[in-house]
């Protein structure tokens, strides 16, 4: 049977109608609704145990579809176009069913609505993933997981100048529910060529283009509720502006939030030079709830807490120990194992005042942070592909790693750029652990499956400071760690200035290195 939170989610009102219904009175119902998907009854099937029978499902993605093929819809009936083959989900008698069984199927079946019938064949309603998101409890790891971990990069984007049935082709064509309007810098970055024949999914991976506006197939339902002449509409009239974007550091809980206070199912996400960088949706939230099973653990462990003083100590440790595991998954990069970016942002102000209590060597009260770019990275995904790319990236990390000196971390900041915190050693120091490794790297290529060497090299920006030093501007570094960060990345640039391959330190005190 269903349990609680799953007989929450399913909406017991869902837009229905028959077959005979036109497709335009069928549109003009959804828009009037504002609902994505309409189910199809027939009530001479029906019988006395049961409701109309259900034949089919009309959805904002059939529309989308019927625009790209310029389909006459003129005293169309929807039994000519509905999709027949309906995906339904029955309650059982015996077994349980929660909400992990409703993201399987929809997963699985690539699908966003789901009729629930109950054992009589009785349609008790439907289930979508707005219901699903409205139900599901603040889970911690939502808070913990940040939106560049599950959105998608591969964007289906198109210049101002675009016509919506060109942008109606596009969704069809790609499968997506939304198009990203682009301001694109030269004309040959854009998926859209003068020929259709040459269209690729490699054409439409991230570019540098910058975000406008957006059109998405719940708007597709508006224009053709409102008998809008799609051919010749331009996009740059049209489309939903300005966007609400969100950065990719944002948490998934951040994205929840703001999906549901401005009542849309995606978000545009963009970095910090206003770039497009990706688009989170109700799915990407959706299926960043993989790791359901450990949350189911976790409920049942809080609900047997109650049964038993004798048992509380031992399941409390089991608590503990998930609630570890769900921390450390949030903190380490899935690529490398390195800890990331999040994890150096805690552990710094840690580690400032921690490392000069624990350190007596005579350079007990420096640290020094390295910040490391991989050379020419770019080219090695355009020329390689990103699975070669990738393998280069565990490569260089494994090859710090064994560079390791006594008090140092290393952590994957993001992208191909690597951080080493080192505490205990002084200046002179510092720039031979630097040196060390740079010649880590350059010393041997990496070599491809298909035996293809590819030259590597980093350029190394350091900086060093004392843990007690007063900055010129009278600030601590104790009281500012991200300005050691700061300085090391000045340096980055200058060694990145200077021909690459390189090690370059900016003293903290030099504040304008």
């Amino acid at each position: 049977m269903f349990v609680s939170s799953l007989r929450q989610a399913i909406n017991p009102q869902p837009i229905t109608t028959t077959a005979d219904t036109t497709v335009e009175a069928v549109i003009a119902l959804m828009s009037r609704a504002r609902t994505s998907g309409v189910l199809i009854l027939d009530p001479q099937r029906g019988n006395g145990t049961q409701q109309d029978q259900l034949i089919g499902i009309f959805t904002e993605r059939d529309v989308v579809r019927m625009i790209a093929a310029s389909q006459d819809i003129k005293g169309v009936a929807i039994g000519e176009v509905m999709t027949k083959k309906v995906l339904t989900l029955t309650e059982s008698l015996t077994d349980d069913q929660d909400i992990v069984t409703v993201l399987t199927l929809f997963r699985q079946h690539r699908i966003r609505h789901l009729p629930v019938f109950d054992a009589n064949g009785t349609l008790l309603g439907i289930l979508t993933q707005q219901g699903i998101r409205t139900v599901l409890k603040p889970i911690d790891f939502m808070r913990l997981r940040r939106v560049d971990e599950v959105m998608t990069t591969r964007v289906i984007h198109a210049p101002v100048s675009t016509t919506v049935l060109n942008i109606a082709k596009l969704m069809a064509i790609y499968n997506v529910s939304c198009v990203v309007i682009a301001q694109v810098h030269h004309q040959s970055l854009t998926p859209l060529d003068s020929t259709w024949g040459v269209w690729s999914a490699d054409s439409c991976q991230i570019k540098p283009v910058r975000p406008m506006g957006i059109i998405t197939e719940r708007d597709m339902l508006q224009f053709c509720n409102l008998e809008l002449d799609l051919e010749r509409l331009k996009a740059s009239t049209v489309m939903s502006a300005p966007l609400f974007p969100i950065a990719p550091d944002a948490s998934l809980w951040e994205a929840h939030q703001q999906m549901q206070r401005r009542r849309v199912h995606r978000l545009v996400v963009v970095g910090n030079e206003g770039e497009l960088g990706g688009i989170i949706t109700q799915t990407s939230l959706l299926q960043a709830l993989d790791p359901m099973e450990m949350y189911a653990e976790i409920e049942v462990l809080q609900e047997l807490l109650q049964q038993s003083e004798s048992e509380r100590e031992a399941l409390l440790k089991q608590l503990i120990a998930r609630n570890k595991l769900l921390e450390s998954l949030a903190l380490t990069d899935e690529l490398t194992g390195l800890p990331n970016r999040r994890a150096m942002e805690q552990a710094l102000p840690q580690m400032l005042p921690h490392s000069a209590a624990q350190e007596k060597s005579v350079y007990s009260d420096y640290i020094c942070l390295f910040a490391i770019d991989v050379d020419f990275f770019k080219r090695v995904n355009d020329t390689y592909g990103h699975p070669t790319g990738d393998g280069v990236l565990k490569e260089i990390a494994g090859r710090l790693q064994r560079q390791a000196r006594a008090n140092s971390w290393f952590y994957r900041y993001g992208g191909e750029e690597f951080i080493c915190l080192t505490v205990g050693i002084g200046p002179e120091t510092a720039w031979e652990y630097g040196e060390d490794l740079r010649e880590a790297i350059a010393q041997e290529p990496f070599i491809t499956a298909e035996g293809v060497e590819i030259p590597l090299t980093i350029s190394i920006g350091g900086a060093i400071a004392p843990l007690s030093g007063i900055t010129a501007e009278g600030i601590k570094i104790g009281q500012d760690p991200q300005a050691l960060l700061a300085v090391a990345d000045r340096a980055l640039y200058q060694a990145k200035r200077e021909g690459r391959n390189r090690v370059q330190f900016c003293p903290y005190s030099e504040i304008h290195c």
